[in-house]
């Protein structure tokens, strides 16, 4: 195998295949990439066994038509470093590839390619058009997919008449023409497909096997196996009503939220009570100290009697909705400080469940009375 390319279209293509490289050493193997070099055309391809990335280098020249095999970070880490020049990608005769670049020369060790897992193939059949709302979906939800190993069945995004993801402590949910139902998506295959967002002018297709999803375009084939799992009825946690409302900036709400939670604790506790036309956010941790900060807020009580009214959020999950959100406000729906908030935007919605409160002044007021 020999080819000629460029240090530009090299670098962008071996910065893709790298997340699908294994970050486990029990098959060394799996942190290769496979390089084929046939026709007219220069291919990457990587696998982790669960996810698999294939993409064609643009701008390659063919001198000798092969396939061989090295190690992913290390190629990519000695491409980030040579000149913009053309490189020249070579197989020697021991398996080794040889990578040269104007004066510079390196040789990585490589194994063979037998060993190397087979490639898939997208099935023939219902594939459908994908565009830039599917990934805006995608990345509404994917705050809210279980980080917990042990939750196999929430650690992805789900894919039916709406695309839904959480961990058990939050839901977000999209309504998004989404073509396909009753598939549960890996988190890290959605990581690595919004990605795709910056190449805004390329087109793709999405389709599923009975166990695979796979999102093609002209130069590049991403495929993941998917959960088998079934995912919570989700439904039967959305609140279908509300009694108090609060509408505020959220851009200064969110900054608000970044200042307070430098003082909370572990658990990220924020506390929120709504008075009129202001909202006091509040943190505390014994070990550093606390932080206050009042907001203006439009806040509509649940009756005129009612009295300050408080509840507790894990501040971070709350940051997460309002970076996803688009509107320059933001109005939190509420009922009773142990029911779930929920936020509602266009085709999107949001529930978080509340924390217990510990020494709110509203809990203060009440053991006075």
């Amino acid at each position: 195998m020999k080819v000629l390319t460029h240090k530009k279209p090299l670098l962008e293509a071996l910065d893709l295949v790298k997340d699908a490289v294994s970050k486990h050493a029990a098959l060394p193997i799996l942190k290769d990439v496979k390089i084929t070099a046939e026709g007219e055309s220069l291919h990457l391809y990587t696998t982790n066994l669960t996810t698999v990335i294939k993409t064609r280098v643009k701008e390659a020249d063919v001198i000798e038509p092969g396939i061989a095999l090295c190690d992913t970070i290390k190629l990519l880490s000695i491409v980030k470093e040579l000149p913009d020049a053309d490189i020249i990608l070579s197989k020697e005769q021991n398996g080794h590839v040889r990578v040269e670049c104007e004066n510079a020369s390196f040789k990585l060790v490589g194994l063979s390619q037998e060993e190397f897992p087979n490639e898939m193939t997208p099935p023939e059949g219902n594939i459908f058009s994908i565009g830039q709302d599917f990934f805006s979906a995608l990345l509404k939800v994917r705050h809210a997919a279980s980080k917990e190993e042990s939750r196999y069945n929430l650690n992805g995004i789900y894919l039916d008449k709406e695309i839904v993801a959480t961990d058990g402590h939050r839901l977000s949910l999209t309504r998004d023409s989404n073509p396909l139902r009753g598939t549960l998506v890996p988190a890290e295959f959605v990581n690595i497909i919004l990605r795709l967002r910056r190449n805004g002018n390329q087109n793709y297709t999405l389709s599923r096997s009975d166990s695979t999803i796979f999102i093609c375009s002209e130069d590049l084939i991403i495929h993941c196996r998917l959960i088998d799992g079934e995912f919570p009825d989700y439904a039967s946690v959305i609140p279908t009503a509300h009694e108090r409302t609060a509408t505020m900036d959220r851009h200064k709400l969110h900054h608000a939220i970044k200042r307070i939670t430098l003082m909370s604790d572990k658990s990220n506790q924020i506390h929120f009570e709504f008075n009129g036309g202001s909202v006091l956010l509040t943190s505390a941790n014994p070990d550093a100290g606390e932080a206050r900060e009042e907001l203006e807020t439009d806040y509509t009580p649940a009756s005129t009697e009612e009295s300050p009214f408080a509840i507790g959020f894990a501040g971070k999950y709350v940051l997460d909705v309002l970076e996803v959100l688009d509107n320059d406000q933001v109005t939190f729906l509420m009922n009773d400080p142990d029911q779930p908030l929920r936020i509602e935007e266009k085709d999107s919605t949001h529930i978080i469940m509340p924390v217990r409160l510990i020494g709110s002044s509203q809990q203060e007021a009440e053991k006075a009375a």
